[in-house]
């Protein structure tokens, strides 16, 4: 699993988009709420970390 701190701008944009197209592609596939459930929360770890950092200057200023 990867952890959205270590991972830079471009990479941690990539990966969320990764993310999102698997879980639709499993929703299409008719995967149920509980088997989404671990997609749903690393998607929403990503979506948290590209917001703070929007939210937080960066360190170098």
């Amino acid at each position: 699993m990867l952890d959205p701190r270590v991972l830079d701008n471009h990479e941690l944009d990539a990966e969320l988009a990764a993310l999102r197209r698997g879980r639709d592609a499993s929703m299409d596939e008719g995967a149920r709420d509980v088997d989404l459930a671990e997609a749903d929360r690393l998607i929403a770890r990503f979506e948290d970390e590209i917001r703070r950092r929007h939210e937080d200057p960066p360190a170098d200023l």
